[in-house]
């Protein structure tokens, strides 16, 4: 499994709230414990028809709470043999407040929507609500719950405030429908527990203090600005007609919003799309690869850097009908020209500006992908193959390797998009500040 950091010594605050991939928590805490980590857990009442805390406590030997007024979570005391005494007596402070990371696995729409709002009606919210640490959300539900226009907007907020998420993913359900809504494996939370500890810096382990370590280090994007395009353009062919591709807006979408939350002032500008945009950025429209092209430039006169990835339409009609073109059992000969090459005009315009781009490819990825970073005078190129399993159009995950000016090639493997967001705007701050 690659980790992006190490989770040695790390305190975790697991909490299990009511939906049945919490029969899996078990064995999530115990991959954690592998990986070097101190587990703690709080079950809601709901949790316990799916796992039992006996279950939890014989593969942690941190607490596993569950009521705000039992008497175990009265007495906050040092649970970890290798633990100071702590100084916080109520459980919801105490485990909130010391935890490094707080994992909420799984997630339900019902927990979503508490943290939301401010909730605070049970141990576990109470100690969301108290924790000064980084929070991740593991959802797990049905399709039409994870779909539904609330669930939706409680994630975007939460994401607006900080807020990570790994998945949910793809596949069977299990209520025996098929769709998103499926935690995501234990690997993936696993490893998404190590990107956002990683976050933190190591000043997390020498001083214990998370949440500020975490401030000042958690966000290397901070002062930046960065513009970040998504979505597929449309172009016209008559008033009803375009062409167009199957972007789904999803990766840079995801971008945008880990680029919010590394610190970076961030401009979205977007064409057509599917997914539900980010909180918290400046969105512009070009449904265009012309007004794509123009909205760019202006939004780079003031940005660090471009991350281009838009599914921007190779060619446009040379004439465009201003009324319906009827049908002609003949067929159809349409006159395609080329649509302004974003990048190209961008790195002819700012010549020292950074530049990142996308390479969509089906055969030999890392060579053309390097040879379009060549061509364009890019950066970084993150090559990515669409017809590689799990990597589709609209998919939640995607295959991306990263390639950068110096030759140097970084396979990425299947991953949520938003670690391979995370992936590249790391690299990105690196070469800033270096």
């Amino acid at each position: 499994m690659a980790q992006a950091r190490s989770l040695g010594g790390a305190r975790i605050l697991l909490g299990i709230t009511g939906g049945i991939a919490a029969y899996k928590t078990p064995d999530l805490v115990r991959a954690l414990g592998r990986e070097g980590a101190q587990v703690s857990v709080i079950l809601t009442r709901h949790a316990l028809r799916f796992v039992t805390r006996a279950a939890l406590q014989s593969v942690t030997r941190g607490p596993v709470l569950v009521g705000l007024f039992e008497p175990d979570a009265l007495s906050r005391g040092p649970w970890f043999a290798d633990a100071p005494p702590s100084s916080l007596g109520m459980a919801h402070i105490g485990l909130a407040r010391e935890a490094g990371l707080v994992l909420v696995a799984p997630a339900t729409a019902n927990a979503i929507g508490k943290l939301t709002h401010g909730l605070a009606d049970d141990l576990l919210s109470t100690a969301l609500l108290a924790t000064r640490s980084p929070v991740l959300i593991a959802p797990a539900m049905n399709v039409a719950m994870w779909e539904h226009e609330a669930v939706r907007r409680n994630v975007e907020i939460l994401r607006g405030r900080g807020v990570r998420f790994v998945g949910p993913e793809e596949g069977e359900l299990a209520d025996g429908e098929s769709g998103m809504g499926r935690m995501s494996t234990i690997e993936a939370i696993v490893e998404a527990c190590g990107a956002v500890l990683g976050a933190a810096g190591p000043e997390r382990e020498a001083s214990g203090d998370v949440a500020p370590a975490f401030a000042r280090n958690g966000q290397p994007l901070r002062g930046r600005t960065i513009v970040v395009t998504a979505g597929g353009t449309e172009e016209p062919i008559d008033p009803v007609r375009v062409i167009s591709n199957r972007s789904s807006g999803k990766m840079g979408f995801a971008i945008a919003a880990e680029a919010r939350d590394l610190g970076a002032k961030v401009r979205l500008v977007t064409g057509r799309t599917t997914a539900p945009a980010p909180a918290g950025v400046e969105r512009i429209e070009a449904p265009t690869a012309s007004a794509m092209s123009k909205a760019v430039l202006e939004a780079m006169k003031d940005a660090d850097v471009l991350v281009m990835a838009a599914a921007v339409s190779d060619y446009t009609p040379a004439q465009t009908s201003g009324k319906k073109i009827e049908r002609n059992d003949n067929g159809l000969t349409l006159e395609l020209k080329a649509t302004p090459d974003i990048l190209r005009r961008v790195r002819e315009t700012y010549p020292k500006k950074h530049l990142v781009g996308f390479a969509l490819e089906t055969e030999n990825e890392v060579t053309r992908g390097s040879a379009k970073m060549k061509r364009k005078g890019l950066d970084l190129v993150a090559v990515n193959n669409p017809l590689k399993p799990g990597s589709s159009f609209g998919s939640d995950q995607n295959d991306v390797t990263l390639v950068d000016s110096d030759g140097r090639v970084e396979a990425l493997g299947l991953r949520p998009k938003s670690e391979v967001a995370r992936a590249i705007l790391l690299k990105v701050a690196q070469a800033l500040n270096s």
